[in-house]
C-alpha cells in the first residue's frame, strides 16, 4: 500500500504547489472570466459580465452556465478564491478518478482500477488546474458519469441509471459544449456491452430526452433575453474565427474591438462571417492549420503551468523562464500519450481502444476546426490513460508455466 500514500502524497503537494503560486496571482483568461461570472450570480445580477469588457454587467450566453452555478453556490459558504478553487477542483477530480476506476472494472480491467485512478489524480494538466477557475476538471468527470451509468444500465434492470446517464449528459453539455459530439460516439462504443441492441437503443433514447430537459432552462433563458435559440453558446463564431485565424488558431487573438460594440449576438455573426471569409479564401491552408493543431498540442507548455508562470503577482516569476517547469508535465504526459498510441496500435478493437478511436474522431471531426489547444484535448485523459495502462500491464504479465 506504500505506492498508494505516495501517488496520494504526491497528487496533494502538486496541488498545494500550484495554489501557493495561485494564490495572490491575477489570472487572464477563462479563470478570470468564470471567477466574474460566478461573482455577478452571487450578487443576484444573473449570468452577465461587462458589456463591451468594461461597460455594464449585461446578460451573456457567451459561456457554459454550470461552472458559474456551481461557484456561486459554493460562494454562499467560503470565499471565491484560489484556495475555494483548489478544494472544489480536488473534490470533483476525485469524483472523477473513483469513476475512472469504476469504468475500467466495467469494461473487463478491476486490475487497472486503482493505478488509473490515482495516476488521473497526479496528471500535470489537472492537477495542476486545480486553484484555477476552469471547467475541464467538471467536464472530465460529468463525462465519466455518463459513460458509467450506462454501462450501469447494460447490467441493471430498471431505467434509473439511463435517467443517471442523462443528467450526467445534459450537466456536460452545460459545462463544455464542444464535447457534446462526444456523448453519441462514446454510447456507439459500449453498444456491445448491452445484451440485445434494443436494451441499448432504449436506454441511450432515455439518456438523451432527459439531457435535452436538462437544456430546458437554459434555451428558454437565452430565447427570452435573446429573442432567439442559442442550443449551446454564443461563442460559436469566435471560436471558429480564432480557429480560422491565419496565426494558426492555437493562441487566442483579441477580436476587432468594433465587433464588441455591436453587442454578443451580432459580434458572433460578424465573428462567423470573418471566419468564413478567411476558410474561403485559402481553404487548403485552413485545413493544413486545422490538422497540425491535434499533434502539435503534445509538444505546447501545458495551459495549466502557463497560467501559474506568467499570472500577475506569481511568487516564483524565475519559474517562468526555467525549460523543466515548462516543458516537464509536457514531455510526462507526451510519454503516456505514445504508451497509449501503441496500446492502440497492438489492441485496436479492445474496449478501451474504442473510446480512444471516439475520442480521437471528436478532435478530429468536430475539434480541430475550431480555436484549438492542449487544453482542448483534456477530455481525452481518462482513454489515454486506460490504454497506457492497459499496455503496461499487458507488459508485465508473466507468460503462464508449462504443465
Amino acid at each position: 500500500m506504500g505506492w498508494i500514500a505516495l501517488a496520494l502524497a504526491v497528487a496533494l503537494a502538486m496541488r498545494l504547489f500550484a495554489l501557493w503560486l495561485a494564490w495572490g496571482a491575477w489570472h487572464r483568461g477563462d479563470p478570470a472570466i468564470y471567477e466574474s461570472l460566478a461573482g455577478a450570480l452571487g450578487a443576484g445580477h444573473g449570468l452577465a459580465l461587462p458589456a463591451g469588457g468594461d461597460g455594464p454587467l449585461a446578460p451573456t450566453a457567451m459561456y457554459p452556465p454550470l461552472l458559474p452555478l456551481l461557484l456561486a453556490g459554493v460562494g454562499v459558504l467560503l470565499p471565491l478564491n484560489a484556495a475555494t478553487f483548489c478544494l472544489v477542483n480536488s473534490l470533483v477530480d476525485g469524483v472523477a478518478a473513483f469513476l475512472l476506476g469504476r469504468l475500467a472494472k466495467q469494461l473487463g480491467r478491476p486490475d487497472l482500477s486503482l493505478p488509473v485512478g490515482l495516476a488521473y489524480l497526479v496528471w500535470p494538466s489537472i492537477a495542476f488546474m486545480a486553484p484555477l477557475a476552469y471547467k475541464e476538471g467538471l467536464m472530465i468527470a460529468l463525462l465519466l458519469a455518463a459513460l458509467v451509468a450506462l454501462l450501469e444500465q447494460a447490467r441493471s434492470p430498471g431505467l434509473r441509471w439511463a435517467v443517471l446517464s442523462g443528467l450526467a449528459a445534459g450537466a456536460l453539455v452545460l459545462t463544455q459544449p464542444a464535447v457534446a459530439p462526444m456523448l453519441p460516439l462514446s454510447f456507439l462504443a459500449v453498444a456491445p456491452c448491452f445484451a440485445t441492441r434494443a436494451g441499448w437503443l432504449r436506454a441511450s433514447l432515455i439518456a438523451a430526452g432527459v439531457a435535452l430537459l436538462v437544456l430546458l432552462p437554459w434555451w428558454a433563458r437565452n430565447a427570452i433575453l435573446f429573442g432567439q435559440f442559442i442550443p449551446f453558446t454564443a461563442s460559436g463564431g469566435l471560436a471558429l474565427w480564432q480557429g480560422a485565424h491565419p496565426a494558426g488558431g492555437v493562441v487566442w487573438h483579441p477580436p476587432p474591438a468594433e465587433w464588441g460594440a455591436r453587442g454578443e449576438m451580432a459580434a458572433a455573426d460578424s465573428a462567423r462571417s470573418a471566419a468564413l471569409r478567411i476558410i474561403a479564401s485559402d481553404p487548403w491552408a485552413y485545413v493544413a492549420r486545422c490538422l497540425q493543431k491535434f499533434p502539435a498540442s503534445f509538444f505546447r507548455a501545458n495551459w495549466a503551468t502557463d497560467q501559474l508562470l506568467f499570472a500577475t503577482g506569481q511568487p516564483w516569476p524565475a519559474l517562468a523562464r526555467s525549460a523543466l517547469a515548462r516543458i516537464g508535465p509536457t514531455v510526462a504526459e507526451l510519454a503516456i500519450a505514445v504508451l497509449a498510441l501503441i496500446g492502440l496500435v497492438k489492441s485496436p478493437r479492445s474496449f478501451f481502444a474504442r473510446l480512444l478511436w471516439v475520442s480521437l474522431a471528436q478532435v478530429v471531426l468536430f475539434g480541430i476546426w475550431f480555436e484549438y489547444s492542449e487544453r482542448h484535448r483534456l477530455f481525452m485523459t481518462p482513454f489515454i490513460l486506460l490504454m497506457a495502462a492497459a499496455l503496461l500491464a499487458s507488459a508485465n504479465r508473466r507468460p503462464a508455466d508449462p504443465d
